[in-house]
């Protein structure tokens, strides 16, 4: 098994000498195993270990858990940090499900611990999620009607989350812990019917290897596996499908209708999917039904409009379709802020472009191949970027309706307005701040913070280097 483990991380590139590995472990059997494995990996590879326990308060004996992974570590020489968090009054308080907030919450707690101690090293967190998690994410997502995304279960790598042992099937784990005498917690609530997952982990999955196939797991876990690479290369052909139809200007987002006919019909659901969640700064709510509207309104008569989630409008017009929040119909507020907008086109690797915002402030912007990334400075009015996130020409600009920027790795967001509250910037101030903006996602808020979507890890390979310069008004 360890053997088994070892090819399948080296195989995906989860590890890296110097990384600074925080560990989620509940105490159960998939979680001590992972513990066990990366200890195991820690032979081959050096790399730091930093044990996390949450508690979420639900559980009497929840206390135990916490106590025996603080023992086993104690036992091991392991950093061990212990979060105490009440999962039914955040769930409430957030209006998510016990489960959801919980996931939440996990993940918070493992970014701060990386925040705190992982340094100058990378930090990544490690999760024990194995082969029957992945399936059951798979039914899941299947029997809801989810989308290809959906299908494709369980990554092994999702940004610095990393799954080391999800080559493992649920059995495999118990065997090894049997095999080396290592004890585990149980959590009763694994054990009832309560949640969906837990009918399907008892039930479906059961049925399905006894009376099917034995193979079922793997079986599921290898489509899974096919799903993955499909969505991925669908992603790519719909990012060029944007570029090549979709166009944005004061009027809106503009969907073309000729190069929009020439696509294949999945990747038409996709573009319109993409520009639908780029217009309303979200992908939640986003359904088949809107996508389908969408295609369907192509088809129809100039002047013919449909209205959509965030208070968009779609309007088929003589070239395509147009969409635009209502809002900004109604206050034509964009028009400024479009109309003074400052593209940037990068023309060469390691050529400096200059573009002039007004005659006391510039930008300085310069695209490298080969960047070491590790060696990134903290600067105020020079960030780095992954370029290759960027889905369009990036533009400098003022704010506008409909802005927002990733918050975390996560890929949680928040408007630009809610930003702006949070952070007390008086609204006179508001319209004065300068943005790059990739569309309606905000890739730096210059002098304040950047997009952690556009942030560069260690799979960059190209990074966009922004300066803004203000020079004295005396030259």
């Amino acid at each position: 098994m360890i053997e088994k483990v070892w090819r399948y991380v080296e195989e995906q590139h989860m590890l890296s000498e110097n990384d600074y590995i925080v560990a989620g472990v509940s105490g159960g059997a998939d979680s001590v195993c992972l513990l066990y494995m990366l200890l195991e990996l820690q032979k081959k590879v050096p790399f730091s270990i930093h044990v996390v326990h949450v508690n979420h308060m639900i559980r009497e004996e929840a206390g135990e858990d916490a106590a025996y992974v603080e023992v086993l570590c104690r036992q091991h020489r392991l950093p061990f940090t212990l979060f105490y968090r009440d999962v039914e009054q955040e769930a409430r308080k957030r209006k998510l499900s016990c489960e959801e907030a919980g996931r939440l919450l996990r993940y918070e707690a493992f970014y701060q611990v990386i925040q705190e101690y992982a340094g100058g090293k990378r930090g990544k967190i490690a999760i024990a999620h194995n082969k029957n998690d992945s399936c059951e994410t798979f039914l899941f997502n299947l029997f809801r009607g989810s989308g290809l995304q959906g299908l494709s279960g369980i990554r092994p790598i999702r940004e610095n989350i990393i799954r080391p042992i999800l080559c493992m099937e649920r059995g495999e784990i118990e065997a090894f812990l049997k095999e080396k005498e290592i004890s585990y917690c149980i959590d009763k609530t694994n054990l009832e019917d309560n949640y969906t997952r837990n009918r399907i982990r008892h039930h479906i999955l059961p049925v399905a290897e006894k009376e099917i196939s034995r193979n079922a797991v793997l079986h599921i876990s290898e489509a899974c596996q096919r799903m993955q690479e499909a969505y991925d290369l669908i992603q790519d052909l719909t990012k060029q499908a944007c570029k090549d139809c979709v166009r944005v200007d004061e009027k809106g987002w503009h969907v073309l209708e000729k190069p929009f006919l020439g696509l294949h019909k999945t990747i038409q659901s996709y573009c319109l999917r993409e520009v639908l969640a780029q217009v309303a700064g979200s992908k939640k709510d986003l359904e088949a039904v809107h996508i389908r509207s969408l295609q369907e309104l192509m088809e129809k008569q100039c002047g013919r409009q449909l209205d959509m989630p965030y208070e968009i409008v779609a309007k088929r017009e003589y070239d395509g379709i147009c969409l635009t929040r209502r809002q900004e119909i109604q206050s034509e507020c964009l028009d400024e802020h479009w109309m003074g907008q400052k593209e940037i086109q990068l023309l060469e690797a390691g050529k400096t472009v200059f573009i002039s915002l007004s005659e006391q402030e510039e930008l300085a912007i310069v695209l490298h191949k080969d960047f070491e990334w590790k060696n990134i400075p903290e600067k105020t009015y020079t960030k780095w970027f992954d370029y290759d996130k960027i889905k369009n020409n990036i533009v400098v600009r003022k704010r506008k309706k409909g802005d927002f920027l990733t918050i975390n790795t996560m890929n949680q967001t928040k408007s630009l307005k809610a930003y702006f509250i949070n952070q007390k910037v008086p609204k006179e101030d508001r319209d004065k701040i300068w943005l790059v903006a990739d569309e309606s996602h905000i890739v730096w808020i210059i002098g304040e913070r950047i997009s952690s979507f556009y942030k560069i890890s260690e799979a960059t390979e190209q990074v966009i280097e922004i300066k803004y310069i203000r020079r004295k008004e005396n030259g």
